[in-house]
């Protein structure tokens, strides 16, 4: 990965502190204020909890389940033997993943979720720490997450030196963790900026020819996002990762490039319908930080859809 890529995410930064300090005017008209001082809550910030591969401040509400379907599919262009032969990446599943997930309290929601890509299966929780208001100029939020690959050990600890056993639980646990800051500039504008780590018990200490670097069990991150609303019920969102990865940078041996994501968002009533492009292969951040290795411009970005759906219960 090219350290070309970190000035976008200062540019991002400068841009999102300049739009907080020009647009108070702009989020006031968002509200109706009825005695002088009184603060109102904003329309919600976000349809979902995630954008395209990075997470939203959005909770689900109290006594609520949201059940998520995710699908991505093959690349698109030639690389990894994408193109006409695989029609353009729909011959292939990338990755599958379900997930539920429940309103605990006003601001805290967890969930479950399974993916196709090493079995694995995840626990997380999110917890909104300040909501935006007229009166407060953002959302913030924590996300934690937990995931635990059931891998036979032929398969998980495949590449390693054969002469040592590997038989530990704990060597296929993988933890997630991340900041979420965000704003809603005006009712066609939001962004949000992520920080955060994540961390593999077990990696292969495989070498990156260029430095020296070996790959890291835990690997720092930064992210923005974002949705421009068309309308009510349609969104443009996007979102990218910058990853802090010595082994990760310039490795030509074995390249690996920054996360990065487009997609068209709809909502119908109870369901959020998306259907986005990116080179991300994996649907989960566990697998989506260590492991991208889609070139967008040699077409190795891929066709992707969700569907969420709440239910009271």
């Amino acid at each position: 990965m090219s350290i070309k890529y970190f000035p976008l995410f200062i540019t991002v930064t400068s841009l999102f502190i300049s739009f907080t300090a020009k647009s108070q005017e702009d989020l006031l008209k968002l509200v109706d204020t009825t005695k002088s001082g009184e603060t109102k809550k904003l329309p919600s910030t976000w349809k979902d909890v995630k954008l395209v591969n990075v997470e939203t401040t959005k909770i689900t509400d109290p006594g609520v389940m949201q059940f998520v379907i995710l699908h991505r599919f093959g690349n698109v262009g030639g690389e990894g033997n994408g193109g006409f032969h695989t029609l353009y990446g729909f011959d292939v599943a990338s990755d599958i993943e379900f997930a539920f997930n429940f309103g605990i309290a006003k601001n805290f929601m967890v969930g479950i979720s399974r993916s196709k890509q090493q079995e694995l299966i995840d626990l997380d929780a999110k917890y909104k720490l300040i909501t935006q208001t007229s009166g407060v100029p953002v959302s913030l939020a924590v996300y934690e997450d937990i995931g635990v690959t059931p891998e036979l050990n032929s398969t998980f600890y495949a590449g390693s030196d054969s002469s040592t056993t590997h038989s530990l639980f704990t060597d296929k646990l993988s933890y997630f963790s991340e900041l979420i800051l965000d704003r809603r500039f005006s009712d066609h504008i939001s962004l949000e900026l992520l920080g955060g780590a994540q961390h593999r018990n077990y990696v292969l200490q495989t070498e990156n020819n260029a430095n020296g670097a070996t790959d890291e069990n835990t690997i720092p991150f930064i992210a923005a996002g974002g949705r421009i609303m068309f309308n009510k019920h349609s969104s443009l969102v996007f979102d990218g990762y910058y990853i802090l990865s010595k082994y990760r940078m310039n490795n030509t041996a074995n390249p690996f490039y920054p996360p990065i994501s487009v997609g068209y968002e709809v909502e119908t009533g109870g369901h959020v319908f998306e259907i986005n492009f990116t080179n991300a292969s994996f649907l989960d951040e566990n697998n989506i930080i260590p492991y991208t290795q889609g070139n967008w411009l040699k077409g190795g970005f891929k066709l992707g859809f969700s569907i969420s759906r709440v239910f009271n219960i």
